[in-house]
């Protein structure tokens, strides 16, 4: 009998289609998928035929005793059970096919007579593609530690079977040609992963290959094809010849001409090939119509194949999706909207869900929770040819978290655009760093736009990280500057638009308050930016208790479930925004979350004391637009007192500076708080020129050399421990070789010192079946995973501060859903949420107006 290895199972565990037969499959899906990029394949020096016949060997592992012994009815069809069993091979046989194929794959390609490197690296990735790469075995041919490969009892030639599987793939893509040597520095290297895992996940997609066996041999190459069509990885169609008017102009006001400033003007002619480039400009000059004009070009010309726009925060990226999308009908009406990609992205929309075919007989649900999550979330998203989301999605590919590989191969090739780069700490810029070098290497377009970068995180990036080569004779604003195949361009200096004049004010919280008030009872538009939620709640309670609602209110931050902060996040967006429709008296009051990237427009700003980045991000929200301001008001920012003057602080000790700080000092670095403090106390009661002074205020704020009292330097110098041990765990977790890091937005690309639980808020819930707090009603006893309840969960999260709890008891039937520490909180009539293991003296109370209010908490804050 001729002898046939399964490769999968049908539904009722029969074996099904053959090992050949997936393995040509996910070849000839990967080898279609190699041919859009072509682009890529020339600057690697490599063929499709190449890609499709390495990606198709990736399972050729699952010929193996440990494998093949997870389908009793094909032990039994072969006469094998008896055998299986007392050959223990469920115990002494190895059952990660994965690593098989890494041992087999390195044996043939070194036959080839590939470099020992290329071949130990080329393997181990190709057979890593379920996500956890096994150690490249640089000492071949010493063998692969395993518990054992070899088994006599069947009659079967295992080792011999594998060579003549891999032999008849090679022979069927034609490979002719002697592969370019790859090593682990080679970008190339995880892009051919990236792409084996995707071709391995499209082709064990049953909606095109069937898993049943069939005696007819499938057309591999034409549904290949089909299922590359139905899935969206067509090349896209770029209209050509579009103008600057043609892409942005405005829908309601068809009688206006639309023409791009200096600014973007510059940008369109310096950025015309891939490279990584740096638009610095005011807040609300343009930047990102220079950037998406700069993309369209590079698009036209067949020199990026999509656009991810990647910015700092959720609800950024949820505003910046809109506007894209329109950008995105205009030159690609036939490509679909653009995709939304951050950690919650998911819950907007019920994205299609691939159906994978089950791998193994006696537990298949792994593979295809596997397979589910990458194509039904945030992953899947950042493979379409348009996508808008967070930073952190795209910087999971140069960390060492579960699938990396897949994030280069999504984004090789594209336009890459990362905005308000300043805005990150330490651990994350250096993590931005390497990512931008990556994205280079991989053949992007790298576009940086930031309004409040320094010169010295300039030189950074264009620099490789080396900030010495920050040229000091660069003062220009606004400035393009960049490098082109790893050299520097000329900087592009741009005329500086016309400045304009803000009052600046420190004033203590209740005098700016009463301020506030008698604005927005005259009808203005009042922005109060806080720190921390607690401190943005008890601002917002002070204006309601005095409001006498003859204004509009509003809070904004981190702590409403998704579903109420997307309903805030519009109400106010559109209320506050550049049309502003409901615009009215009015106050709103939020954290960080609408500093920056958010297109809102205040009559008066007022904010709490933040690095000089920060409060000239938040003064881009004042005056924003030109419209009619209520009679004799200036643009006026307030910037609330602290309770020890200046003075004060240069006598202090550096614990009292801490404690007089008080929780923004665990938000931001305390010396360049004092040292902002010190630079905005001399525009106390004058005006401030925007953005004339931008430049000049953001250098002596974070100027090294300037003298400071001597606690300060003690700060400063804890500053620089700190920042090195940031740069050596972002160095740490970015060792691809590790064993795999955890896969989640936040976790691997954010320092965070405040460990939080996700908190399920429900109104009811008796055993398994939940009311949640939006009111959808779920069943979560469900055995098979349900889309529909994972939306219900987590629109209904809120992440709450671990240290409040003594003991965290998770709900068991979210242990499916949500990641991390769990727990279930049901909200009474009053507003009391009950839930297990608080620490004594501490409640919680939840209103849709304040969000989740945390009762008597300890003195630590966070944001």
């Amino acid at each position: 009998m001729e002898k046939y290895f399964w490769a999968k199972t049908t539904e009722d565990n029969k074996p099904g289609i053959s090992v050949i037969e997936h393995l040509l499959n996910v070849g000839h899906v990967a080898e279609l998928m190699a041919e859009i990029s072509e682009n890529i394949l020339e600057r690697f020096n490599l063929s499709s035929t190449e890609i499709g016949a390495l990606a198709a060997m990736h399972d050729i592992g699952k010929i193996s005793p440990g494998f093949q012994r997870k389908c009793e009815m094909w032990l039994k069809e072969y006469n094998l059970f008896e055998k299986a069993v007392n050959g223990r091979w469920d115990a002494l046989m190895e059952s990660n096919h994965g690593k098989i194929s890494q041992h087999s794959i390195q044996e043939f390609l070194t036959e080839k007579q590939t470099s020992r490197a290329m071949a130990a690296y080329l393997s181990a990735v190709i057979g890593g593609h379920h996500g956890r790469l096994n150690l490249p075995n640089l000492h071949w041919p010493q063998p692969l530690q395993m518990n054992s490969i070899i088994e006599n009892g069947s009659g079967i030639d295992w080792e011999q079977e594998r060579k003549d599987a891999i032999k008849t793939i090679w022979n069927k893509f034609a490979v002719k040609t002697r592969l370019s040597e790859i090593t682990d520095e080679n970008p190339s290297l995880w892009w051919i992963a990236g792409l084996t895992s995707v071709a391995d996940w499209i082709g064990s997609d049953e909606r095109f290959f069937s898993a049943i066996k069939s005696s007819m041999p499938s057309n591999s190459p034409e549904i290949a094809l089909i299922a590359l069509g139905a899935i969206g990885f067509n090349k896209v169609e770029i209209i050509k010849g579009l103008s600057f008017h043609d892409l942005f102009y405005d829908k309601e006001k068809p009688g206006a001409i639309w023409k791009p400033n200096e600014m973007q003007q510059k940008a369109f002619s310096a950025i015309t090939d891939p490279g990584v480039y740096i638009i610095e400009a005011p807040m609300g000059t343009g930047k990102t119509e220079a950037a998406l004009w700069a993309s369209y070009q590079l698009l036209s010309k067949n020199k990026a194949k999509g656009i991810y726009f990647a910015l700092p925060t959720q609800a950024t990226s949820n505003r910046i999706h809109i506007r894209i999308n329109d950008f995105i009908e205009r030159i690609a009406p036939n490509s679909g909207k653009s995709r939304l990609i951050h950690a919650n992205s998911w819950l907007m929309d019920q994205n299609e869900i691939i159906s994978p075919a089950k791998t193994e007989a006696s537990n298949s649900q792994d593979d295809a929770r596997k397979s589910r999550d990458w194509f039904s979330s945030a992953k899947r998203a950042l493979l379409a040819p348009f996508g808008v989301g967070t930073v952190d999605q795209a910087l999971l590919g140069v960390v060492a978290a579960k699938h990396f590989f897949v994030r280069h191969f999504a984004l090789a090739g594209k336009v890459v655009i990362i905005d308000e780069v300043h805005s990150y700490d330490l651990y994350t810029g250096t993590l931005i760093d390497k990512l931008i070098t990556t994205l280079e290497g991989l053949g992007c377009t790298v576009i940086v736009l930031s309004a409040t970068l320094t010169r010295k995180r300039r030189g950074q990036i264009i620099a490789f990280g080396n900030d010495s080569q920050d040229d000091e004779s660069i003062r220009a604003y606004p400035l393009i500057t960049g490098r082109k195949e790893s050299n520097p361009i000329k900087p592009v200096e741009v005329k500086q638009p016309p400045s304009y004049e803000v009052q600046v004010s420190f004033q203590t919280a209740d005098i700016a308050g009463q301020e506030a008030i008698v604005l927005a009872e005259k009808g203005g538009c009042v922005l109060w930016i806080c720190n921390t939620v607690e401190a943005a709640q008890k601002q917002f309670q002070y204006f309601d208790k005095l409001s006498n609602k003859k204004f509009i209110m509003g809070l904004l931050h981190s702590r409403f479930p998704f579903w109420r902060r997307k309903e805030l996040e519009n109400e106010w967006m559109e209320r506050l925004g550049k049309n502003g429709k409901s615009r009215c008296g009015s106050i709103l009051v939020s954290t960080q979350i609408v500093e920056q990237s958010v297109d809102l427009d205040a009559d008066l700003m007022v904010t709490e004391l933040a690095p000089t980045d920060m409060l000239l991000q938040r003064l881009g929200r004042l005056w924003r637009h030109k419209r009619k301001r209520p009679k004799g008001l200036q643009a006026r920012l307030i910037i609330i007192s602290e309770e020890k003057s200046l003075e004060e602080f240069r006598l202090m000790k550096p614990k009292e500076i801490l404690e007089r700080l008080g929780p923004k000092s665990n938000i931001y670095e305390p010396i360049m708080l004092l040292r902002s403090l010190q630079e905005w106390k001399k525009y106390d009661n004058r005006k401030i020129k925007i953005p004339y002074e931008i430049r000049s205020l953001l250098e002596a704020t974070y100027n090294e050399a300037t003298e400071n009292p001597k606690s300060w330097e003690k700060l400063f110098d804890e500053r620089f421990i700190r920042n090195s041990n940031d740069r050596f765990k972002a160095a740490l977790n970015s060792n691809y070789w590790q064993p795999q890091l955890p896969d989640e937005e936040g976790v691997q690309t954010r320092l965070n010192d405040v460990p939080t639980i996700s908190l399920v808020l429900c109104k009811e819930f008796m055993d398994k079946q939940i009311t949640f707090l939006d009111n959808t009603k779920a069943d979560v006893g469900a055995e098979e995973f349900q889309l529909s309840i994972a939306q219900a969960i987590h629109k209904n999260i809120v992440k709450t501060p671990a240290y409040y709890f003594d003991v965290i008891e998770g709900f068991k039937a979210f242990s499916e859903y949500v990641r991390g520490t769990q727990t279930i909180g049901r909200v009474n009539d009053n507003g009391f949420v009950f839930v297990k293991g608080l620490k004594e003296g501490v409640s919680l109370y939840y209103s849709n107006t304040l969000g989740l209010v945390i009762i008597k908490p300890t003195a630590r804050e966070d944001e």
